[in-house]
């Protein structure tokens, strides 16, 4: 199961993300969860480098990628909502394959 961690503060702004782990839809290749979320995870990645460079630290390994927020910014704050946004609706379709946990901090 892919696990999606969020720490949101009670003004509505994203703090931290790290999605990890394999969906296990289907076999390596054909996973169509898997493909979904790597889409949105490393297009919204490239995103704030290009878009709010030096607002983030970020690891990015094979199976996980943590975005720590250092500095607020209205663009970053904007791609990681919509990052959130699109993990949402693929957690809608495919929950049993992907998990969102949001942590108010």
């Amino acid at each position: 199961m892919i696990q999606v961690h969020i720490k949101i503060t009670k003004d509505d702004h994203i703090t931290f993300m790290s999605i990890s782990g394999h969906a296990k839809y289907d076999v390596k290749g054909k996973d169509l969860v898997c493909a979904a979320v790597s889409a949105i995870s490393v297009g919204g990645l490239n995103s704030l480098v290009r878009m709010a460079k030096d607002t983030v630290h970020d690891q990015l390994s094979e199976n996980k990628i943590e975005i720590q927020v250092i500095k607020l910014h209205e663009t970053q704050q904007n791609i990681l909502k919509t990052m959130l946004y699109q993990l949402e609706t693929v957690e809608y379709s495919y929950s049993k394959y992907i998990q969102i946990t949001k942590q108010e901090v």
